[in-house]
């Protein structure tokens, strides 16, 4: 009742090439888990999400979600401290450059780091193309690593990659820098070249220390192997819907408005937060969240065919 893959295929359909083969997903058997662990406690918001998650929200639901429609962002639900959960990427990124506004705005010095790239295993000569031009701009071609990343002692931030998935230490793991530490022993930032290491406190993951790794990925236009080195970590003030799937979060402040395209994204987003006490909703589009829109229906109508045949 997640978010289905991306421009991927449901697990339960067969692909078309397989057609003739055995169909290995009617070979299992269903096991459905009914305790409800992230909200348990909360019977009010865990009925609203069950019904939300398979299109059958009523006039009470909408009552208790219209009640958490608000724009005060004092305390635990300010700028500086809840996350904010988008369905797009320009939500994310304009908040994210909001909330770093008014971090400078105070005063707080940030420092910009920028990603070491090069060719190391380049098909074609570049000539007179700068290396800019071969390398992906969309972050999720680059391994997850951003070209530049502006960071500061109390910014909050989210891990891109697995670094060590023993400690917790995975992707979509959030929390604070707490130190900027530069390399040779520097007190600041000397050249725009300089990638430091920074400790992040992530709760009750503890704080580690984060260093830069590298990252291979195919250059565009067949120009061969593109290597870049970054710290694994985007600003994280808010979030698309689908880096925050698998998250767990004390206080959010959720967008459910007309710019949800996706099924299953407004399930995903409320689901995130622990309570109902726990959540705010910037906007808030009833007609996104009614009938079986807003529910993935084939994995409805597989979820249904699952349990009949038990």
């Amino acid at each position: 009742m997640q978010l289905p893959p991306v421009r991927g295929h449901q697990v339960f359909r067969q692909p078309e090439h397989m057609k003739p083969a055995t169909h290995l997903w009617r070979q299992f058997r269903l096991v459905e888990l009914k305790q409800n662990m992230r909200q348990q406690g909360d019977t009010t918001f865990i009925d609203v999400l069950n019904a939300l998650r398979v299109g059958e929200l009523t006039s009470g639901h909408f009552e208790i979600l219209l009640e958490k429609v608000s724009t005060g962002t004092s305390n635990e639900f300010s700028i500086e401290k809840a996350l904010r959960i988008y369905p797009t990427n320009d939500q994310v990124a304009r908040h994210n450059e909001k909330v770093l506004q008014s971090f400078e705005d105070k005063g707080t010095v940030i420092y910009t780091i920028k990603a070491q790239d090069q060719l190391i295993d380049a098909k074609r000569n570049l000539g007179n193309k700068d290396l800019d031009s071969v390398i992906p701009n969309d972050i999720n071609k680059t391994g997850g690593l951003p070209e530049v990343l502006k960071i500061f002692v109390g910014a909050k931030v989210m891990l891109r990659s697995n670094i060590d998935v023993s400690k917790g230490l995975v992707n979509g793991n959030m929390g604070f820098i707490t130190e900027i530490i530069w390399t040779n022993f520097r007190r600041d930032q000397v050249y725009t070249e300089d990638i430091p290491s920074v400790r992040i406190n992530f709760g009750s993951d503890g704080a580690h220390v984060i260093k830069p790794i590298s990252i291979q990925f195919p250059a565009k236009y067949s120009y061969g192997t593109a290597e870049r080195r970054m710290l694994p970590l985007i600003l994280s003030w808010a979030s698309t819907v689908r880096k925050m799937q698998g998250c767990t979060v004390d206080h959010a402040v959720i967008y459910l408005g007309s710019r949800l395209f996706a099924a299953g994204q407004a399930y995903v987003a409320l689901s995130r937060a622990r309570s109902l006490d726990g959540i705010r909703i910037e906007e808030l589009d009833c007609s996104k969240l009614t009938g079986r829109t807003p529910c993935n229906s084939e994995a409805l109508d597989e979820m249904i065919r699952l349990r009949n045949s038990l």
